[in-house]
């Protein structure tokens, strides 16, 4: 049943990337934003910075459920050493999943230290270290050759 709605749960998964993309962007403008305007932290940078982890956390699901039905990662679980040497199997089955879970991690620390800094500005340039980190990963584990928009 699942993996009769494969193709849907792909697009919706490449459609969020841009939200993300956006989101990221965002709170690395209201981290600057605030540093340079010595703004307080909340609710300028918490807001920012829950929309970004909210967003990553979400793709991480639907990136968990697609991963399970993906016949390209079942093709390459088929036969691993095989599968190893052909980019596409490897670069979904391993190098996307694992450079997209240390991203939301980053984003997480970002989340939960820039929360536990006293001063405002500890917070943005906790939140700026950390979601940038996130975001440069994100970039990175992008699979920039397929569709921009869809499957």
């Amino acid at each position: 049943m699942l993996s009769d709605h494969y193709t849907t749960f792909l697009t919706i998964h490449s459609i969020l990337r841009w939200f993300i993309l956006l989101s990221g962007i965002g709170v690395l403008f209201s981290c600057f934003l605030g540093i340079s305007r010595k703004l307080p932290f909340a609710p300028l940078g918490r807001r920012t910075g829950l929309i970004y982890v909210s967003l990553i956390d979400t793709q991480f699901l639907l990136g968990a459920l697609i991963y399970t039905i993906s016949p390209i990662v079942h093709a390459l679980w088929a036969d691993p050493s095989a599968g190893m040497k052909q980019h596409e199997l490897r670069f979904f089955g391993v190098e996307h999943t694992t450079i997209m879970v240390i991203a939301l991690i980053l984003a997480h620390i970002g989340a939960i230290r820039s929360r536990r800094a006293k001063e405002a500005l500890k917070a943005y340039s906790v939140a700026l270290t950390w979601y940038a980190l996130s975001l440069a990963l994100i970039l990175l584990g992008i699979p920039w050759w397929r569709p921009l928009l869809g499957s």
